[in-house]
């Protein structure tokens, strides 16, 4: 399945395409979350952006990668931005380097003599450097790299649950392949239109969506008010949270907060989903998928971009009247949590993010899952909508780095996807151990689509 955005910016029409994964193993996503009452009951019954309700559900997220970026031009963007040290470089590399004689170009291998030994995300084995955005082994690079450029489809040939490690990790091709993209690899570096033998042996097919063109345009330069998904996204933004006051002092308070707060989040974000436009017109599954899969990273980028004003105090703000800093999550046992949100602010903050990208960031995530839907040419559509206005916006905003910046947003992707897997480990650990009472919308949430 892919997409591809076409907007014209300062006289230049520029195509940016990209591409998700139809060809992960569905068997993950379960009878229970096409049968998910609660989430059918608020999509089939919300009208409009409340949090008034709390009995509701949230999503997951999924890499949408696109290989017509240039990330020669990342290089610079990170090489200024961040140290080598920075623990931003676990979660996201987009710094690229020319590779062999393909001409492929791939997330740079970020290599320091002074820096700790890293371990691949995929099997565990030492890992050579940053490749596809995650440190992994040159062993999992190259099996991601020919499952891309193949467009190879792998079958689990038991429940889609094969432990991947060091030793076992030619066992299972599709369980590897979905652990890869779990890590956190992104496809869009991996160049489609390049293969060995270079450019003589395979030439591009005009109309193939996976690339870039600029051709001549007399299209009037554009306004934020002339973007209508843009409009109609600013106008169905969740109000912002506020704490429950009437919850009982506890030895477990704060994650009662919490508990509530994310639930809270949770109806909100599934009123907000119903009201962008082209997301109704999909199949009530296929909402309920999109919702499934990617609603801890559309809660952990709401949480990022809510705690920017408070970067340089460390604290993550939850709600109007609720922060938590380092200390407070670390006594709560929130720390993993607090950590993996904090390098999305991280992330975030470095791109001076304005709110209108923001609002587009946070829709395009919506429809980034790995699981198979019932209509996805629909969702393609739904996709080629919101990325046309992204850049579209972004043209507005920063007229001179159209390009870069695009890049730089797609970029934070990576960062959501380990968010989102601390995000879920966390609430499941404490439903697991009965720590405090969980809505039922947020445990089938859960449940549903669990990484």
């Amino acid at each position: 399945m892919h997409f591809t955005d076409c907007t014209s910016i300062n006289g230049c029409k520029c195509s940016v395409s990209m591409m998700t994964d139809t060809s992960v193993n569905v068997a993950e996503v379960t009878s229970a979350a096409l049968t998910s009452t609660a989430v059918k009951k608020e999509l089939d019954g919300f009208t409009e952006c409340s949090t008034s309700n709390s009995n509701t559900y949230s999503p997951t997220t999924t890499m949408v990668h696109d290989p017509s970026i240039d990330y020669q031009e990342c290089t610079k963007y990170e090489n200024n931005v961040r140290s080598p040290a920075s623990p931003e470089r676990q979660y996201c590399s987009s710094t690229t380097q020319p590779h062999n004689d393909s001409g492929l170009e791939h997330i740079d291998d970020i290599k320091s003599d002074d820096a700790p030994r890293r371990i691949c995300l995929v099997c565990g084995d030492v890992a050579s450097g940053f490749h596809y955005g995650v440190a992994s082994c040159e062993a999992c690079k190259a099996f991601f790299k020919r499952t891309i450029q193949g467009n190879i489809e792998y079958t689990c040939p038991a429940n889609g649950e094969c432990e991947i490690n060091k030793r076992r990790r030619k066992a299972c091709q599709a369980c590897r392949f979905r652990k890869c993209l779990r890590s956190g690899m992104l496809k869009e570096g991996v160049r489609l239109d390049r293969v060995r033998g270079g450019r003589q042996k395979y030439r591009r097919n005009p109309d193939c969506p996976y690339q870039i063109q600029v051709v001549s345009s007399q299209r009037p330069v554009l306004q934020l008010e002339d973007i209508k998904m843009l409009e109609a996204l600013a106008a169905c933004e969740p109000d912002p949270l506020e704490m429950n006051t009437t919850l009982e002092n506890s030895k477990h308070r704060s994650l009662s907060i919490l508990s509530d707060l994310y639930d809270k989040e949770l109806v909100g974000t599934i009123g907000w989903a119903k009201q962008i436009p082209g997301f109704p017109e999909l199949p009530l599954n296929d909402q309920m998928r999109l919702l499934q899969s990617t609603w801890a990273e559309i809660l952990t980028l709401t949480l990022a971009y809510r705690s920017l004003p408070l970067t340089g105090l460390g604290r993550l703000r939850f709600a109007a009247d609720f922060t938590l800093d380092e200390k407070q999550s670390k006594d709560c046992g929130a720390l993993e949590l607090y950590q993996a949100c904090c390098h999305v602010v991280e992330r975030i903050d470095s791109l001076s993010i304005q709110k209108e990208e923001y609002y587009l960031l946070k829709a395009l995530v919506l429809t980034n899952c790995d699981v198979s839907l019932e209509q996805d040419h629909s969702l393609k559509k739904f996709k080629d909508t919101i990325l046309s206005a992204l850049s579209d916006t972004v043209g507005v905003l920063r007229p001179s780095g159209v390009l870069y910046q695009v890049q730089q947003l797609l970029l934070c992707l990576p960062a959501l996807r380990q968010a989102d897997q601390s995000v879920r480990k966390f609430w499941l650990d404490v439903h697991q151990q009965n720590l405090v009472p969980m809505n039922k919308l947020f445990l089938e949430m859960l449940e549903a689509y669990s990484r």
